[in-house]
């Protein structure tokens, strides 16, 4: 009997030591990464539910090569909601961050910028790591709901707990789990901030093991702030989420093959379609020709010139992000033109998604604020009411 022990406690070590990895971030120079993380939120005030929505945020990260080990990268990072019974995307925020990642995991963000907002997960120790091994390290929470942005550093639990085959890639399971607990005394804190935040999250995450990156993650996140009124009664927001992460690996795109694509598509968009790339990426543009004066309603004569470039966005770029800006001469006030040019490029949204068939779009008006031409003549303000269509590539 002591033998067939033995026998099963050396198979046991020797299966685990099949998986003992060293886990580590390592991005190639001009390699993009677009981190996609998607929450459907249940919001509560004062325990009773107020507000379902969606919240979606990307980060698109470039590497520029390394600093010793670390990865150095160009960051942008969006922010994205819609209510519940919505269709696309509203982009609300959006903000350049440039910062570092070590082959650990930490980033290294300057004090100005609090974008990304979770940071250092996962983090990995220097080590080899075997199935079933456990560790900890410290996750960041940045917050800028208040006056001033404030940090939250909190212990990260982590377990090596599986290893599985998808798409012939070799992807660890690691579990991860971490609990915020946090007294913000009101004589240290402005008064606008919580007296006390608290939350847990429970979360997997999907590891590439030989690219050395995460492929998807899993979270189940709640966080409650607790506030003191002027006359001491206490008041609370919770937020209840599930929280999917797809990252997504694209490769440089050179100049010249971007000039070729732009030319091949150019022989199959409609009329009076424009396209051409900036530092957004490929842009095709439409006139005023898809709206009757002073609507946001799609004329149904071009309809099927977007149900086209929806074809064509399908084709060429099947995995890449669509943004829809929406852009109005100066003529009546600015809340106005805010307000039409949101819609419209709503509009072209919503019949452009079904034809390119994935998630990744979001529209934005910025009514009169991006004038490409001169808004005192009549064909200058013709070239202003404007929708463009953006497939972005970096």
């Amino acid at each position: 009997m002591k033998l067939r022990i033995l026998a099963f406690i050396f198979i046991v070590l020797s299966a685990n030591s099949l998986f003992a990895l060293v886990f580590k971030w390592d991005i190639q120079e001009n390699e993009s990464i677009e981190i996609v993380k998607t929450a459907r939120i249940n919001s509560y005030v004062n325990a009773k539910l107020n507000r379902v929505y969606d919240e979606r945020n990307i980060i698109d990260i470039v590497s520029k090569g390394k600093k010793g080990n670390a990865n150095v990268v160009k960051g942008v990072f969006t922010i994205y909601e819609k209510n519940a019974n919505e269709q696309v995307f509203r982009q609300r925020e959006k903000y350049p961050v440039d910062f570092t990642i070590e082959p650990s995991g930490r980033f290294i963000v300057e004090n100005r910028d609090y974008m990304p907002n979770l940071r250092h997960i996962p983090t990995f120790p220097d080590r080899d790591i075997n199935l079933e091994d456990v560790w900890k390290a410290d996750g960041e929470l940045v917050f800028n709901e208040f006056s001033r942005p404030f940090k939250l550093t909190f212990p990260v639990e982590y377990k090596f707990s599986n290893m599985i085959k998808q798409k012939d890639l070799d992807i660890a399971v690691i579990d991860y789990e971490y609990t915020i607990n946090m007294d913000l005394p009101g004589n240290i804190y402005p008064k606008d901030f919580p007296v006390k935040i608290a939350g847990n999250n429970k979360g997997v995450i999907y590891w590439d093991v030989l690219n050395n990156r995460p492929l998807d993650i899993k979270d189940l996140y709640k966080i409650v702030f607790l506030f003191q009124g002027a006359t001491g009664k206490i008041s609370s927001a919770e937020f209840q989420m599930v929280i999917e992460t797809e990252n997504n690996i694209f490769p440089d795109i050179k100049e010249n093959e971007k000039k070729k694509n732009i030319e091949d598509i150019k022989k199959e968009l409609p009329q009076d379609v424009d396209i051409e790339s900036d530092e957004r990426g490929v842009v095709v543009t439409m006139g005023d020709i898809l709206f009757d004066f002073d609507s946001y309603n799609i004329r149904e004569d071009t309809r099927e010139k977007l149900k086209k470039i929806g074809e064509i966005i399908k084709e060429k770029y099947p995995d890449r992000e669509i943004i829809v800006e929406g852009h109005t001469d100066n003529i009546g006030s600015r809340s106005y033109n805010n307000n039409l040019s949101e819609k419209r490029a709503e509009s072209v949204a919503r019949v452009l998604k079904p034809e390119v068939g994935h998630d990744k779009f979001s529209f934005k008006g910025y009514g009169q604020d991006k004038p490409v031409a001169d808004n005192f003549t009549i064909e200058g303000r013709r070239k202003n009411r404007r929708v463009e269509i953006i497939i972005k590539l970096n």
